[in-house]
């Protein structure tokens, strides 16, 4: 009877956080302000871990995140703690675009993210999955390059598809543990880029996308115009989900003048959005680094249906230029967490809640996903998301 009473007030809880969601990040007031997980690999090093031994040993990582949500009070996943990259993965591919270091840590390859030519837009703009499959792959992985055989190939494809159903069971398995043990609901429903930040991410790296958007803006707009379908293709089986959204990290934008942002980016990103919305999704957009001189364009997105992450933009300010159409996901920096007193980010988590949480529509959380010991202490962690669930309720 005690089990079956304890598995009942988990589904409880796990609704009440869904509903808390929900109406956060439709910009409404919820009973109280969600506090929101994204430690990521740092979970590793709380437990005197490192990322790399999570990859090859399921029960390690379900110990890291066990601890994580036993320890520290959270309302939602958003960031979890397992490794969305694997040196397996591109060993089966035979290439890639990362590397990793010594602890596990994914880094970006030097000189392995350009792979497009800046003539083939026009390529890529005629047939994404042509171009793709044809031209990068080969030249990206050596599984899909000339010389290896058709059954080489089949074999190499049969292996990735395993290794990556292992990844989804894990994933599934983490779910099932957050949501009956822990009453935790995943708050990401699915991650997609935008168009231009897809070429930039796996096709010309920045130099060459910077370069490309001086000397050729038609081209690199109408290549980013033509992949929306292609990235909507990646989620065409999604229907929207109670107190789910799809989250977008946006990379290119804040080294874009607002006349590039205009020409270029702009157009498949809100073209990207409007299609989201009109399908029934809440978009968080992760806003990194600073958007001030973007600002402009955002009284242009869908009122109450994107939520923004702010990572070094001012969020009380944004609170009131925006906070009556965009939610709000964010609050404390990791290096507050990390280098301030306890009471210093208990005082600035206060003002938070005087100034951004009034209202609704304000999710708490860091700016950005915790990944290295010095994204945070754990006692300060632990303060803030205990402060934040103690006050931050709305009367």
């Amino acid at each position: 009877m005690q089990g079956s009473e304890q598995s009942e007030n988990k589904q409880k809880l796990y609704q009440e956080r869904l509903e808390r969601l929900e109406r956060a990040n439709r910009n409404e007031q919820p009973d109280r302000v969600p506090v929101m997980s994204a430690t990521s690999t740092w979970a590793f090093y709380y437990k005197g871990y490192l990322p790399k031994d999570g990859w090859y040993s399921s029960e390690i990582t379900e110990k890291v995140y066990r601890a994580l949500y036993e320890d520290f009070y959270f309302d939602a996943v958003e960031i979890h703690p397992i490794a969305l990259y694997h040196p397996e993965m591109f060993n089966i591919l035979g290439g890639g675009h990362f590397t990793f270091n010594v602890e596990g840590l994914h880094q970006t390859k030097s000189g392995a993210i350009n792979v497009m030519e800046e003539n083939e837009y026009e390529d890529l703009i005629k047939d994404p999955y042509d171009y793709l499959l044809n031209t990068v792959f080969p030249r990206r992985y050596k599984l899909f390059s000339p010389e290896v055989g058709v059954d080489t190939k089949v074999e190499g494809i049969k292996k990735f598809l395993s290794f990556f159903d292992r990844f989804k069971q894990e994933m599934k398995k983490h779910n099932e543990i957050c949501a009956q043990d822990y009453g935790l609901p995943s708050s990401i429903q699915a991650l997609i880029l935008a168009p231009i930040d897809f070429i930039l991410d796996h096709l010309r790296d920045f130099q060459g996308i910077i370069r490309d958007i001086k000397r050729r803006p038609e081209l690199v707009r109408d290549a980013g115009l033509a992949l929306v379908d292609f990235i909507l293709d990646g989620i065409k089986d999604l229907k929207p989900s109670y107190g789910q959204v799809i989250l977008i990290p946006m990379h290119l934008p804040p080294f874009l003048s607002p006349k590039d942002f205009a020409k270029v980016y702009w157009p498949s990103y809100k073209k990207l959005i409007d299609e989201l919305v009109n399908r029934g999704f809440i978009v968080k957009c992760a806003f990194e680094r600073k958007y001030e001189h973007l600002y402009d364009f955002l009284y242009e997105l869908p009122k109450n249906r994107i939520v923004a992450v702010l990572e070094d933009d001012d969020i009380f300010t944004f609170k009131k230029k925006f906070g009556d159409r965009i939610a709000i996901h964010g609050g404390i920096p990791t290096t507050m967490l990390y280098y301030a007193s306890k009471q210093e980010c208990l005082d600035y988590c206060k003002r938070l809640l005087d100034e951004v949480a009034p209202g609704g529509g304000y999710l708490f959380g860091t700016n950005m996903s915790m990944i290295t010991p010095s994204d945070g202490k754990a006692e300060n962690l632990k303060a803030v998301n205990d402060f934040i669930h103690k006050y931050g309720v709305y009367k």
